[in-house]
């Protein structure tokens, strides 16, 4: 396929997924046939785009939210969330000696695994002198889950009969990139697309002691990288509690967030290539598949019994 057509229907089908009538699996899903159809992207740089897309939606989603119904978990959500970073982070350490798992990638999945995918390696990954080729096995393998939490957890929540509150709690303590946790939720509903994407942001803050230890630990200096976009969320959600902002204003910023969102799942199925995946191996697959699972099941039991 020449290049000047592969470009054009690239964007012709990232404009379509823009639309408010597609969701956010089949954007997912799109973007990774089109590449593994089409070949190379070689004409956008997809990681750089998707992740800017993804801060911006975030921030408009924050114009959006209602606060005081977010915090409807309260102190309870946020002792949940720090709970299972712990446990997953404990967990990934014994069930990486159980399998026979490399140490720096069982963390980085175990660390992407526990706060936030790709935003989590890539902050822990320079502390600790990971090879490039670990941190391209660890993405991977959060790619991929996260590609399986769009399609199964919003069926999983009507089978458990969870609330639009349990299953935003429960996408924020149990899938692992923001964009994945707002596209399952967004599958759900609105309140639950709100109170995840609070919930979720909360836990991408652990972030930062998780990196200040290992700096500690290695004693090697090096800064860290804090997703600065976290403050102009947090201001946006300040706005909108202190501003009476018009309805209409509100809607619309939420609509051109979750396209906005749609946009960047597409431009991330883009990214992912069915040969690099088959290199992966199955051991790494296996670990981050097993470590997701326990804290899967047992965040959703804890939060279907108790909230």
């Amino acid at each position: 396929m020449r290049l000047r057509i592969k470009k054009l229907l690239f964007f012709i089908i990232m404009a379509i997924c823009a639309l408010p009538v597609i969701g956010a699996p089949v954007a997912l899903l799109s973007g990774f046939v089109f590449r593994n159809l089409a070949g190379s992207d070689e004409f956008i740089n997809a990681p750089k785009l998707s992740k800017a897309g993804l801060q911006a939606a975030v921030i408009g989603l924050g114009l959006c939210i209602n606060i005081e119904q977010a915090a409807a978990t309260g102190t309870n959500g946020l002792m949940l969330i720090m709970v299972s970073v712990i446990t997953v982070l404990v967990l990934g350490i014994l069930l990486a000696r159980w399998i026979g798992l490399e140490r720096n990638l069982s963390f980085l999945i175990s660390s992407g695994t526990a706060i936030c995918g790709g935003s989590a390696i890539a902050s822990v990954a320079p502390v600790m002198d990971a090879p490039v080729k670990d941190i391209s096995v660890a993405l991977s393998v959060v790619f991929v889950l996260n590609a399986v939490a769009i399609f199964v957890f919003p069926g999983l929540g009507y089978l458990l009969d969870m609330s639009q509150t349990q299953f935003g709690l429960w996408c924020a303590v149990a899938i692992h990139d923001t964009s994945s946790v707002v596209g399952a939720a967004s599958v759900y509903g609105q309140q639950a697309l709100e109170l995840a994407t609070t919930a979720k942001l909360a836990r991408v803050l652990w972030i930062i002691p998780v990196v200040v230890i290992l700096s500690v630990l290695n004693r090697n200096g090096k800064r860290m990288k804090l997703p600065w976009f976290i403050l102009l969320f947090v201001l946006a959600l300040v706005v909108n509690y202190n501003v009476s902002l018009p309805d209409g204003f509100t809607l619309a910023v939420f609509q051109v967030s979750k396209s906005l969102m749609s946009i960047v799942l597409f431009m991330m199925g883009s990214t992912l290539v069915l040969k690099k995946l088959r290199q992966v191996g199955y051991k790494p697959l296996l670990f981050g598949a097993l470590l997701w699972t326990v804290i899967g099941t047992a965040s959703a039991w804890f939060i279907v019994a108790f909230f």
